[in-house]
């Protein structure tokens, strides 16, 4: 656990790393009576996110009240679903990832970015299955997780291009929510699935293998850590009209992160909310976690994006080459 904690800390936490964990043992205490008043936080959350169980830790911990704010909880049915929430203003906070960010300034859009995990997911099949690397997948009948500008889907595409596979033209594709995905590739009605790190965890539980992961292809591409990926998303123009709100929230993350990586009994209280009932699901999904937190500064992000871009580009991954201003959010 204490390993994990310390590689958070190594990352680097910005403006709410080591300070938000030097205070953690304030935030576990009664909230201020000024508290009571707090203006809501809303966040968007999906029934298989893993955002879910910061939240929970920091309700049960009382971290929203302890940094000056109230959290509700949206429930959002997918990842598209926590898009359009967003930029219909329907919740403050969803997460998803900067590429989706970039895109979304390229046509004037505010919508920023802060880091939240670098776990990344894998393409799992068959115990039995003879897919060893991404050539193998050639003429099978693959399942995507997300959509087509999924971002792991981009980092897959380019790595099999570099290697000479043109997946989008030689498997058999199909895109779909991660738990239907997973039923059809368990049924037997898909031979590979690319699905995020949360499902592979249940997979591998359930006797599936881990063939290809993502970070392996963004090995393949030349990049030389796993990229962050996925992150808290909010409007900047809303950010900067509500600084104390949005810095409390991301500080009260950080906070129950940390006690998520140094205090096991917090992973019992909130099991309930992980659909893990065995212990090796449990662990599997508790270890993933944590070997993903991650929080980078804005000028780490910002080169690790900028060379992900160039690399998806010059390898027909679909994403512009360019990064706009403004994606990874810098603090009030």
């Amino acid at each position: 656990m204490i390993t994990a904690g310390s590689r958070f800390f190594a990352n680097g936490g910005g403006a709410v790393g080591r300070r938000a964990f030097l205070c953690g043992a304030a935030g576990l205490a009664a909230a201020p009576a000024w508290a009571a008043g707090a203006p809501a936080l809303r966040l968007g959350v999906l029934p298989f996110g893993t955002v879910q169980w910061v939240a929970e830790t920091i309700r049960l911990n009382g971290l929203d009240r302890a940094n000056g704010f109230s959290l509700q909880t949206a429930k959002l049915a997918n990842t598209e679903a926590a898009k359009v929430a967003l930029m219909g203003r329907a919740v403050d906070v969803a997460v998803s990832d900067w590429p989706f960010v970039a895109a979304q300034r390229s046509h004037g859009g505010t919508l920023t970015f802060s880091p939240f995990s670098s776990s990344l997911g894998g393409i799992m099949v068959p115990a039995a299955s003879p897919v060893r690397g991404l050539a193998d997948l050639k003429g099978l009948r693959l399942g995507v997780a997300g959509g087509a500008a999924d971002k792991s889907w981009l980092i897959v595409r380019a790595a099999a291009a570099k290697q000479g596979v043109d997946l989008a033209q030689s498997a058999q594709l199909s895109f779909g929510a991660p738990p239907l995905l997973s039923a059809s590739l368990a049924q037997g009605g898909l031979d590979a699935l690319l699905t995020f790190w949360n499902f592979c965890a249940r997979l591998q539980a359930g006797g599936l293998r881990e063939a290809i992961p993502v970070a392996e292809c963004a090995q393949i591409l030349g990049l030389h850590a796993p990229p962050v990926l996925v992150g808290y998303v909010f409007d900047a123009t809303w950010a900067s009209a509500n600084p104390a709100l949005i810095e409390g929230f991301l500080k009260a993350s950080v906070m129950a992160e940390t006690l998520l990586a140094t205090r096991p009994a917090q992973w019992q209280a909130i099991r309930p909310f992980m659909d893990a009932p065995g212990d090796t699901l449990f662990q599997n999904l508790k270890s993933r976690f944590l070997e993903g937190v991650s929080r980078p500064d804005a000028a780490t992000l910002r080169a690790q994006a900028t060379q992900l871009l160039a690399v998806l580009a010059q390898h027909g991954g679909g994403a512009a080459a360019s990064l706009p201003d403004g994606v990874f959010w810098q603090g009030a």
